[in-house]
């Protein structure tokens, strides 16, 4: 018997039974759509990110300093970093360009009866610019002068001078945070969202400012620049000496944004891998399925079995007959989760604003993934049948 009658035999037998075909079917679908799925939002959410920041203008010579050590609590715990120790960092290495030191806060806006609930007043130094691809649209940004003597002056967000301005300029009014006089001396330009998070609702003080409004020593980071990309290792070398020696202690990490970078791929990598994980189940389920199914099938179909068998059909014919239409039911089933996946994750990106990022490997995987399964699934059924005693099965009723 050619591959051509068998394919015709096997497709004839699926669609005889309809329902019973797409239910048996169905473990594959879930697994091979779940793999794919999941796969391609990782994807497209690593390609996001990276698109992001560097739209944000970090590069690869990009460092942040937090407190607490390597592999240990998050900012701010275990440890404190102050603006002393930036401008020591400033001062005293070679291979860093620029140091910001970073205070954060929410906090409220209020001019005359408007007032606007700030996420994150951002107590910062003009390195800022220098370090993240934001512009001011309106006035300027904070000078060296604003940051030493501690001036009360404000840098608003898009978003909150909307909200309290309207289309009137902001420039040289006078807006209070949580009670305290500021004066804006500039609008940021429109920078939009990452993760969530819009940065249009911010706002940007002076460092030394935000320690005195929030009556706080510790920074919730260091942003620095190293002179290049090559000098990277030297500048956390220095960093790492100068902040041991003031604090006694290593009780901080440094960040490259390679390592940043690294790290999200782990956390996709495993949130991926674990989501594979319940996927492989759903194909092993979906595989004892048609394995299932193909026994009801054998026994169903006894005497045609005997029938042929009887007409001169050989064994291998009947082994090739019922693993073929194993095959055909997982390699369909496969296909429509392939489809559905491609379907249901384009949607999902759009909905979300994701890049639409397919793996190409993962799509193979599941298409050969989907072939195995159908092998090893049928070939118990297949054996079974090839096996029968046509006498036997002739008189099966």
């Amino acid at each position: 018997m050619d591959i051509k009658e068998l394919f015709k035999m096997a497709l004839a037998s699926i669609f005889a039974n309809k329902m019973r075909s797409f239910l048996t079917m169905l473990g594959i679908v879930i697994g091979i759509f779940s793999v794919i799925t999941l796969v391609t939002m990782g994807e497209s959410l690593k390609t996001y990110m990276t698109e992001k920041i560097a739209a944000m203008g970090v590069g690869a010579n990009y460092l942040e300093i937090h407190a607490g050590r390597e592999g240990g609590l998050m900012t701010m715990i275990g440890g404190e970093i102050t603006y002393q120790d930036a401008k020591a960092i400033e001062q005293r290495a070679a291979h860093v360009i620029s140091v910001d030191p970073r205070i954060i806060r929410p906090g409220k806006f209020t001019y005359g009866r408007n007032s606007y609930n700030c996420s994150a007043v951002m107590g910062l130094s003009p390195a800022f610019l220098e370090q993240i691809n934001w512009e001011v649209a309106q006035g300027r940004f904070l000078s060296d002068i604003d940051v030493d003597m501690h001036r009360r002056v404000c840098v608003l967000g898009r978003n909150i001078a909307n909200k309290l301005f309207g289309s009137f300029s902001p420039i040289g009014e006078r807006v209070k945070l949580d009670g305290a006089n500021l004066t804006v001396i500039g609008v940021m330009a429109e920078f939009g969202s990452m993760m969530g998070v819009t940065y249009d609702d911010f706002a940007v003080i002076p460092a030394t400012t935000a320690e005195d409004l929030f009556d706080v020593s510790k920074l919730m980071e260091i942003g620095v620049l190293a002179s290049s990309q090559n000098t990277v290792p030297q500048a956390v070398a220095e960093i790492t000496e100068i902040l041991e020696q003031r604090h006694g202690k290593v009780d901080f990490r440094i960040d490259t944004s390679e390592e940043s970078m690294a790290m999200l791929d782990t956390i996709l990598n495993v949130l991926t891998g674990i989501v594979v994980g319940i996927a492989a189940i759903s194909l092993l389920v979906g595989g004892i399925g048609i394995a299932n199914i193909m026994l009801v099938s054998v026994t169903e179909r006894t005497r045609e079995i005997g029938v042929r068998k009887a007409i001169g059909a050989k064994t291998r014919d009947i082994v090739a007959q019922f693993l073929v239409e194993a095959v055909i039911i997982s390699l369909i089933g496969g296909l429509i989760g392939i489809m559905s996946a491609i379907i249901i994750s384009s949607l999902l990106m759009t909905a979300i604003g994701f890049p639409i990022q397919f793996s190409i490997t993962s799509i193979a995987l599941a298409t050969s993934v989907s072939i195995i399964v159908g092998v090893v699934s049928g070939v118990y059924p297949a054996m079974k049948a090839g096996k029968m005693d046509p006498v036997e099965a002739l008189r099966y009723e």
